[in-house]
């Protein structure tokens, strides 16, 4: 019987940890999180392709290096058993019990001898087999051969090539640090070999030095200038940027997207405070917090009522000696962009927004799909119809709105700063007298910009919004450039995806069959009908359905509750919503499932492209005369309750047809000898399954 102490010895021999450190120059900060989550799949694959055991798994990364940390890595691969089946017994031995050719051409086939094949015992009679056992090796030998496949096969964004190499990585390589226990797991990439040496701070500690042991690896680091773990470097500036917005009476603006560049920006992160000219205040607040955040990934800060205070915050990579250096550098570099901005600025407001659309015509949009302004006039039609279809009373305003929404694109501002679009539409517009309505609907008919991103709020801003998107995605789909795979680079999907959650948080019942033959007449008159792709209105009807699909799964809901109400249509996505939303509550009753089954038995047995009409007079046995009229009082309740969108009650009332659906398949016999009897019973069965189909395809659930 061992002891804990020697329990304890026995599983540090056997099992120690692997550290990998893959350093680099400085890499883009948006690789780093998305090469750290691939490490970790690709690194549990590798070991379970090569049977090596493991235990916790975690990747680290600063602009420098990517770090690999697996914990409890065992000594030793698993063994391994595997068997291959030959021919049954009977045919493998002869009469007189001597093998026969199928048995001696299996061992052959396996390389094994004849002897050496086992009697297997299966389920469905007795079988040879070929055991072949592989005994596991110790995992010092295979580490090599797995961690050069490892950083091979991270995966980037991008990759650069250096020098005469043909190897690609995000960013040149110039060390790799590998320790198995404490001991060097050697291998080279492009003649960068592995050992125990890494580096510290670029600037502040840029030497080389040893780990000796992988226990004092992260001390080393943080003792030459390098936080390793990024919560650790979020942490420090979130601490520090709080204590410095303090000392202004301000707060800095929540601000996620950035925080998380800037973790990945640094691996010593240093906090700097500086100001501006109060003067630059009389700049939109958006301009200012653009300049300071796309250009210069500053933290902006706003008093108690949310107005921009002449602060900003920098997250700097150095400490150095003089740090009132590096506050009057930024403050420097921040002064030249908002004196950029302010000259635009000023510079626009010379002339009215309505001034600039003429310029669009210069704008190319896409090569064979016209100009902007041409995109404009399109936008401006399919806007105007959706506004007389949901509220007439505002189709001047957005008939406004959608002839001046790209103005924008041609000022000096938009120009400069690119991601003001829309931004500086809605400023231009109130600068010009336009109408608040109408400034608003030009900023919110670029949302959502993102999944989760918020929504058009006015109904102006949303179906501007909705015809900007549509006319996007049906102009790209007219010329074949059609999403495909993991490829969408004209972000398609997205497109589609905020028209449908638009009309689902408005509630527009709009029709997509009616709206995308309203978006194509624009196209069949700009591209001759060679150019435009002929399954167009199909392959953007599906496209949609995808979209809708993907939204309402993700929401939650089951798939084959999704795929089940698709089925049936979906020329209303707001009806579709409703209807999704009504079978998930109902799917908790006991009775639902007995009702499916039964829905099941009418729709299985009707022959296919089944047509036939239903006469009272052929109806002979009690059960389907009872069926018939049960039918006949639930059609009169589920087609008024579907009138109003009222799915639930429709539901309800299709519930009791189980038990008169139960009844007659217990006493009819539907298969009757007698042809217009039988087409009768098939007729009435399938009138039950063209009203539930109103609702969903039932056979689509489980």
């Amino acid at each position: 019987m061992r002891t804990n102490d020697q329990n304890l010895k026995l599983k540090t021999s056997n099992f120690k940890p692997l550290l990998l450190e893959i350093g680099t120059e400085e890499m883009p900060s948006k690789f780093i999180p998305q090469a750290l989550d691939k490490m970790s799949e690709l690194i549990e694959r590798l070991l379970e392709e090569n049977r090596i055991d493991f235990g916790k798994v975690s990747t680290i990364g600063t602009p420098r290096r990517l770090v690999l940390v697996v914990e409890d890595l065992a000594s030793y691969q698993r063994s391994s058993v595997r068997e291959i089946t030959g021919p049954a017994r009977k045919v493998a031995y002869d009469e007189s019990g001597r093998p026969t050719k199928a048995a001696l051409g299996f061992a052959k086939a396996q390389g094994v001898s004849f002897e050496d094949l086992k009697i297997k015992s299966t389920e469905k009679g007795e079988y040879i087999c070929a055991i072949f056992e592989e005994k596991g090796v110790k995992a010092e030998g295979l580490l090599s051969e797995i961690l050069t496949e490892f950083i091979t096969s991270i995966s980037f964004p991008k990759y650069m090539r250096w020098m005469d190499k043909n190897f690609r990585f995000a960013r040149p390589i110039h060390w790799i640090l590998a320790l198995y226990g404490d001991e060097i797991v050697p291998f080279e990439i492009e003649g960068i070999k592995s050992g125990n040496v890494t580096r510290g701070h670029r600037f502040m500690s840029p030497g080389a030095f040893q780990v000796k042991e992988q226990k004092s690896y992260s001390h080393l680091l943080e003792s030459n200038y390098v936080i390793l773990d990024q919560e650790k470097r979020k942490k420090m500036i979130e601490d520090q940027i709080k204590e410095l917005s303090l000392s202004t009476g301000g707060k800095v603006i929540p601000d996620d997207e950035l925080l998380t560049e800037v973790v990945f920006l640094v691996e010593y992160p240093v906090a700097v405070i500086g100001s501006f000219d109060k003067k630059y205040l009389s700049l939109p607040k958006e301009v200012l917090i653009n300049a300071m955040r796309e250009h210069q990934r500053y933290f902006s800060l706003i008093d108690n009522k949310g107005d921009l205070v002449p602060y900003f915050i920098t997250i700097s990579n150095t400490r150095a000696e003089d740090m009132n250096l590096v506050r009057f550098g930024n403050e420097r570099v921040l002064r030249a962009r908002l004196d950029d901005a302010k000259f635009y600025f000023d510079e626009d407001l010379k002339k009215r927004l309505e001034e600039c659309v003429e310029g669009l015509k210069g704008v190319i949009y896409q090569d064979r799909l016209g100009t902007i302004y041409q995109k404009v006039e399109r936008i401006t039609d399919l806007s105007s119809y959706l506004a007389s279809m949901i509220d007439p009373h505002i189709e001047g305003v957005v008939k406004r709105a959608a002839y001046l929404c790209k103005a924008d694109l041609v000022t000096g501002m938009v120009g400069e700063f690119p991601k003001l679009q829309g931004v500086m539409g809605k400023e231009y517009a109130l600068f010009s007298g336009e109408e608040p309505e109408v400034a608003e609907a030009i900023l919110e008919h670029y949302l959502p910009r993102f999944s989760g991103d918020e929504i058009p709020k006015s109904r102006a801003g949303a179906i501007l919004s909705i015809a900007d998107k549509m006319d996007t995605v049906a102009g790209f789909f007219s010329i074949g450039l059609i999403p495909t795979g993991s490829e969408d680079p004209y972000a398609l999907r997205r497109q589609a995806q905020g028209i449908i959650t638009i009309l689902l948080s408005h509630g527009y019942r709009l029709s997509l069959n009616e709206f995308i033959s309203r978006a194509m007449e624009h196209f069949k008159k700009l591209l001759s009908e060679k150019e435009i792709n002929p399954h167009l209105k199909q392959d953007l009807y599906g496209f949609f359905g995808q979209r809708l699909s993907y939204i309402l799964t993700a929401e939650g809901y089951s798939h084959d509750t999704v795929d089940a109400v698709l089925s049936s249509g979906f020329d209303i996505p707001c009806d579709i919503n409703a209807k999704v939303k009504a079978i998930t509550g109902l799917r908790e009753r006991d009775e639902f499932y007995p009702f499916v089954t039964a829905l099941k038995r009418v729709i299985n047995i009707i022959p296919g492209k089944f047509n036939g009409q239903t006469r009272e007079d052929l109806l002979k046995e009690d059960a389907e005369k009872r069926l018939y009229a049960a039918y006949r009082d639930v059609k009169a309740v589920c087609e008024k309750r579907l009138e109003v969108q009222d799915f639930s009650v429709a539901l309800e009332s299709l519930f009791s047809l189980r038990e008169p659906v139960d009844v007659f398949f217990e006493k009819v016999l539907v298969m009757d000898k007698e042809e217009k009897i039988r087409n009768n019973r098939f007729s009435l069965l399938n009138r039950i399954k063209e009203l539930s189909l109103k609702i969903a395809d039932f056979s689509k659930l489980p």
